[in-house]
């Protein structure tokens, strides 16, 4: 290959990753690997210091990250007139899952570079209201036959969150392991990755408090005495209010299968599809995934949908503008 050919090649698949780099990913750890293989091809694979073994040991939100990477992927590459398909790889040793392929025509989509810059997520407040059906009923198309979507009210699935996140500040290996991908001391210009408080919707008061009282030394002494407990209840005020919930679902009835790896993946295509049609709509989404890591949230949760839950969100206009994620590949 020519000197020439190699800088083009380079600045294509640096182009191609911009794009692609804003789709979203548990923790904002961007997990995603993305290597030339030949002549216009692209491996997809995954680094392992960015999985998340604590708070998501099946990997279910790893592939359904990588999923959305997939389909950001391909709208990337339709937008910049570069045609590619997608073989599956499946090679767990090597942390690698499909492989990008040159053809003849480009991935057909109605999505645009301005909807991969335009999906946001914001954990802040949402403006009172549930969302409209004709717009669920759009989000729920986009899935393609991918799962399903359910829909409810903020208020009916409120208590499993206050009990997914009193499960959640009362472990203490979840909590380390959360502990480092917060960006709550001011590093936002240093680091392209994580949450920062701005990110999670915090005054700069509430990070700094957040983040002293999760250090070990700190988090040893409060544990005991209630600390997840008032970190629970400092954040009831994220569904007590009558706005919408959804849950992204695999298969029929809350005891089915459990989904392969593969299909966890092809679900993540389908949720980033759902999630950039609201978007298009001017509406937001705040994933709860805390709610399926708690054991005990996840089966009330599958029986209030009545299938097995992937992934669930609440959905609506934020009050403000949510601050723009930081990306590694910005």
């Amino acid at each position: 290959m020519s000197a020439e050919r190699i800088r083009d090649a380079r600045a294509e698949g640096d182009a191609l990753l911009r794009l692609a780099g804003r789709a979203p990913s548990a923790h904002n750890t961007q997990p995603w690997r993305v290597r030339p293989v030949g002549t216009g091809e692209y491996e997809l694979g995954w680094h392992a210091e960015r999985e998340l073994p604590v708070g998501d040991p099946t990997r279910r939100d790893l592939f359904l990250g990588l999923g959305a990477f997939v389909e950001a992927y391909l709208i990337a590459s339709a937008a910049l007139g570069v045609p590619l398909r997608v073989e599956p790889v499946w090679d767990v040793e090597r942390r690698v899952v499909v492989r990008f392929v040159p053809t003849g025509a480009c991935y057909p989509t109605a999505f645009t570079a301005a909807d991969l810059r335009g999906r946001r997520s914001a954990r802040g407040a949402y403006v009172p209201g549930e969302l409209p059906a004709e717009v669920f009923a759009g989000a729920a198309a986009a899935l393609g036959g991918v799962g399903g979507l359910w829909r409810g009210g903020t208020r009916a699935v409120a208590p499993l969150l206050d009990q997914a996140d009193r499960w959640l500040f009362g472990d203490g290996e979840v909590v380390a392991e959360l502990r480092q991908w917060l960006r709550l001391r001011g590093d936002r210009g240093l680091r392209a990755d994580g949450l920062t408080g701005e990110a999670l919707g915090l005054s700069r008061v509430e990070g700094r408090v957040l983040d002293a009282v999760l250090r070990p030394a700190a988090y040893r002494v409060l544990r005991p005495v209630g600390l997840a407990r008032a970190l629970a209840a400092s954040s009831r005020g994220v569904l007590r209010y009558d706005g919408t919930v959804v849950v992204l679902t695999a298969g029929a009835g809350a005891g089915s299968a459990v989904p392969s790896a593969a299909e966890v993946l092809e679900h993540g295509r389908g949720l980033f599809r759902c999630w950039s049609t609201l978007a298009r709509h001017g509406y937001a989404t705040h994933p709860l995934s805390q709610v399926i890591d708690c054991d005990l949230t996840a089966q009330r949760l599958a029986g209030m949908v009545g299938a097995r839950p992937l992934a669930v969100f609440r959905v609506g206009r934020p009050v403000h503008e949510p601050v723009r994620s930081v990306r590694r590949s910005d």
